[in-house]
């Protein structure tokens, strides 16, 4: 029986925190983390997530949209370089909000500077879905959720009039 793993979850105010740099060379404990958010990822069927989402704020998210499970990525400390003109509108979902919905403004290609596991610099453009995702991650990395936006675009009022809670998960990126 595969543990079942908790993900913090809407309204939890942890999810509005800004996630740290992760530091390199990455240690035991947050290789063993990158394990960890995979099969997360995996078990709830999503094709991304972020630390923040199982407890630690560190700037990282895992992401695979393909359908076989077989294409797993590790980002560490991305930023996004360059965003096309050309966005999309639409919908997304968000494991730590089980069923709601945000309609999201996203652009369909950007230029991703990260890091891998050994901290190497890479450089990639993404398109399409996978940009989309990677945006998402990016929002949460930043205390931002999909159900944030309203008819496309971030909305503050949206942001601040959603009522959070205390967080369950007490902080563990410092324990």
């Amino acid at each position: 029986m595969p543990m079942y793993i908790e993900l913090v979850k809407y309204p939890d105010v942890f999810l509005r925190t800004k996630s740290n740099p992760v530091e390199f060379p990455l240690d035991d404990k947050t290789s063993r983390l990158i394990k960890y958010m995979y099969k997360a990822m995996y078990q709830n069927s999503g094709i991304g997530l972020a630390a923040i989402q199982v407890g630690y704020q560190k700037r990282m998210f895992v992401m695979d949209c393909s359908r076989s499970q077989t294409n797993e990525k590790v980002f560490i400390n991305p930023e996004i370089l360059e965003k096309s003109d050309e966005t999309l509108r639409d919908n997304e979902g968000c494991l730590s909000a089980p069923g709601k919905t945000g309609d999201v403004r996203r652009h369909i290609r950007i230029i991703l500077k990260y890091q891998n596991e050994k901290g190497e610099e890479e450089k990639k453009t993404f398109y399409n879905l996978e940009a989309r995702c990677i945006q998402h991650e990016m929002d949460h990395l930043d205390g931002k959720l999909c159900i944030d936006y309203e008819k496309g675009n971030y909305s503050r009022d949206k942001h601040k009039s959603q009522t959070m809670v205390e967080s369950d998960f007490r902080t563990k990126s410092d324990s």
